[in-house]
C-alpha cells in the first residue's frame, strides 16, 4: 500500500518535471514537450492538447503523444466523445474505466483500446474556452484527488501558453497597425545626441497627463532598454490569463511596479489589488493577515475580520517577499493556489475565493527549497510563470530616463524648478553601479534636487559616490568617469558579442549550449537582434 507521503514525493517530482521539461520551449515544441510528460508522468497511454473551434464545436491537436509517438493533423468533432462533457460542463472529467461502453459512439476509442480517461478545460481569464487537455490509459485509472491536482498543474501551463500565443498575435497586429503613427514619438524624458556622448536631458512639462512609461503604458515602469522591453512582454503574455507569477529580481528593482502592470493589464483590472509584504508582519499574525479570523480566535481578536484573500476575491493578490512565509503556513497558501479555498483563523467554515496570486522575492527560492525553508511543491505552484526584472546596472541609458522622469517628481514635490540634468553628472549616473537600484536612484535624485539650485540644471550630491563606477577594459585607474560609447559603438559592441557567441555554438541558436543560452536571453529576442544587426552565416569565425 502507497502511503501519503509516498504520493506527495512522488507529484513532488512531476511537477519539477514538467517545469523543467517546458522551459526552454514556446509554441508548438511547448505542447510537444507538455503532452510527452504528462503521459509519461501520469504512465498513461496517450496525452493531448488541443484548441477549441467554438463555433464548429471541434477540437484540433497543437500535441497527441499516443504509445511511443506522435499523432499528426489530430482533429474531431466533440459530439459522442468523453471531451463533449468536459467542454459543456466546464469542468474536469475523470472516467476511471469502461469509457468505450460509456460513450459506444466515439469511433476513436476502440482502436486506441481505451479503457480510461481524464480531461480538463483550458479557460482563459474571461472564462471562455480556448481548448482542452486530456489522457487516456489502455488500464483503469486510479481516481485520486492529487491526481487531479498534478493534472490541473499541467492544465495551468497549457492555459498559459495557448494564451501568450494568443495575446502574442494580438499584439503583433497591433503594432502593425500603430508602427506608423508611434514613427517619430518621443518620451517625456530623452537624451537629445548631438554627435557624440550625452548632452543635457531635458524635461519637458508641457504634457503633464503622460509621468514616463514604456511601451504599453505600464504606469510608473520607464524603459527602453531591451531587457526591459524583455520583461514587459512577458507581462503582456501572462496578464490576460489566470496563471500565478512569480516575479524575482534584486531589491529596489521595482516588482511591486510590475506585479501592478500584470494586474492592470488582466481582465480583473476592475477588481481589487491587495498587496501583503510577508517580512513586515510577526509570523503570528500573517495567518490572520491572509485568512481573516473570527471573534475570540485568540487574545485581541474583539471582532470578526476579513482576510486579504477575501479582500482580494476577483482580483488579484500580490505576495512581497514570499520566501519570507513561515513554513508552517505555507501548505495553507498551496491550499488556496490548488483548489481556491481556505478556513479562517477559529472557524471551520470554508471560504472558496477566485483570486490571482502574482508572488515577489529577492532569494532564490530553489536553493530555500533545498536547504528546507521553502516547500517544493509550493514553488511550483507559484512559479507556473516567472518573471525577472533585471538590476539598474545593466539598462544602460534606462537610468538616464529615470532619472529624469524621478528628477521632475522630486522637483514638483517639493515647488523647486530644475532645468534638466547636464552632461557632466549624467555620466555620473551612468557610470555607478547601483547596487540599491531604481530604490538607491530615487534617493540620490531627492537628495540632489534639495542641494541644486533653484530655476539652474540638477547637480549631485558631492557625496555621490564613484567608488563603485564601471570601468571599461583598457580605462586608466586614474579617470574617475569611465568611457561613454555612442549608440552606434554600443551597436557594434552588441554584433560581435552574438557573433562570438554563434561561432561557440555552431551557428545553434536555441537549446541547451546554444547561442541564445550562452548570452542568457530568449532565442526569439536573438533571432530578432540578429536581424535588426544584419548578423549572418557570413560572420561564421570572424572573431
Amino acid at each position: 500500500m502507497i502511503h501519503s507521503s509516498e504520493y506527495q514525493l512522488k507529484e513532488e517530482a512531476i511537477l519539477r518535471k514538467v517545469v523543467e521539461s517546458t522551459a526552454l520551449f514556446t509554441g508548438s515544441q511547448f505542447f510537444k514537450a507538455l503532452a510527452k510528460s504528462l503521459a509519461e508522468s501520469l504512465n498513461v497511454y496517450g496525452a493531448w492538447i488541443t484548441e477549441y473551434d467554438e463555433g464548429n464545436r471541434r477540437l484540433r491537436a497543437n500535441a497527441f503523444w499516443l504509445g511511443d509517438d506522435w499523432v499528426s493533423h489530430y482533429e474531431y468533432d466533440i459530439k459522442g466523445t468523453p471531451c463533449e462533457p468536459v467542454i459543456d460542463s466546464q469542468s474536469l472529467i475523470h472516467i476511471p474505466d469502461r469509457v468505450i461502453e460509456l460513450f459506444p459512439d466515439d469511433p476513436d476509442l476502440p482502436p486506441m483500446n481505451a479503457v480510461s480517461y481524464m480531461g480538463i478545460p483550458l479557460k482563459g481569464a474571461d472564462r471562455k474556452i480556448l481548448g482542452h487537455l486530456a489522457v487516456l490509459d489502455t488500464k483503469p485509472m486510479e481516481k485520486r484527488n492529487r491526481l487531479q491536482a498534478v493534472f490541473r498543474i499541467f492544465a495551468a501551463r497549457a492555459t498559459a501558453e495557448l494564451q501568450r500565443l494568443k495575446a502574442t498575435q494580438q499584439l503583433r497586429e497591433s503594432e502593425m497597425k500603430l508602427r506608423r503613427l508611434l514613427e517619430g514619438a518621443t518620451g517625456n524624458a530623452r537624451l537629445s545626441d548631438a554627435g557624440k556622448g550625452i548632452q543635457t536631458i531635458t524635461i519637458e512639462r508641457d504634457h503633464p497627463e503622460k509621468e514616463a512609461c514604456c511601451p504599453g503604458n505600464f504606469k510608473g515602469i520607464i524603459g527602453e532598454s531591451p531587457k526591459i522591453e524583455e520583461a514587459l512582454a512577458r507581462v503582456r503574455q501572462v496578464a490576460r490569463t489566470n496563471a500565478s507569477v512569480l516575479i524575482t529580481g534584486e531589491t529596489g528593482t521595482g516588482k511591486e511596479l510590475f506585479a501592478r502592470a500584470v494586474h492592470q493589464s488582466s481582465l480583473r483590472r476592475d477588481k481589487p489589488l491587495i498587496r501583503l509584504n510577508c517580512a513586515t508582519l510577526p509570523a503570528n499574525l500573517i495567518e490572520s493577515e491572509l485568512f481573516g479570523h473570527e471573534k475570540g480566535a485568540f487574545t485581541g481578536a474583539t471582532a470578526k475580520r476579513d482576510g486579504r484573500f477575501a479582500l482580494a476575491n476577483g482580483g488579484t493578490i500580490f505576495l512581497d517577499e514570499i520566501g519570507e512565509l513561515p513554513l508552517n503556513l505555507q501548505p495553507k497558501l498551496l491550499r488556496v493556489l490548488q483548489e481556491g479555498e481556505f478556513e479562517p483563523v477559529g472557524s471551520s467554515k470554508t471560504v472558496k475565493v477566485d483570486v490571482r496570486v502574482v508572488a515577489a522575492t529577492n532569494r532564490n527560492l530553489m536553493e530555500e527549497v533545498k536547504n528546507g525553508k521553502f516547500r517544493e511543491d509550493l514553488y511550483y505552484r507559484l512559479n507556473v510563470f516567472p518573471l525577472n526584472i533585471p538590476p539598474l546596472r545593466e539598462r544602460g541609458p534606462d537610468v538616464a530616463l529615470i532619472a529624469s522622469a524621478l528628477t521632475e517628481k522630486a522637483a514638483r514635490k517639493m515647488g523647486k524648478r530644475i532645468t534638466g540634468i547636464p552632461e557632466r553628472e549624467a555620466r555620473k549616473l551612468l557610470a555607478y553601479s547601483w547596487p540599491g537600484n531604481v530604490r538607491e536612484l530615487q534617493n540620490v535624485i531627492e537628495r540632489a534636487v534639495i542641494t541644486s539650485p533653484e530655476g539652474g540644471e540638477l547637480t549631485l550630491d558631492h557625496e555621490f559616490p564613484l567608488a563603485n563606477a564601471h570601468k571599461p577594459e583598457g580605462q586608466s585607474p586614474c579617470t574617475n568617469i569611465p568611457r561613454i560609447y555612442t549608440q552606434e559603438e554600443l551597436g557594434q559592441l552588441e554584433k560581435e558579442n552574438i557573433i562570438r557567441a554563434l561561432n561557440t555554438s555552431n551557428w545553434k541558436i536555441s537549446g541547451k549550449n546554444g547561442a541564445a543560452a550562452l548570452l542568457q536571453i530568449p532565442p526569439s529576442t536573438l533571432s530578432s537582434r540578429m536581424k535588426a544587426l544584419g548578423v549572418s552565416r557570413r560572420f561564421v569565425n570572424r572573431s
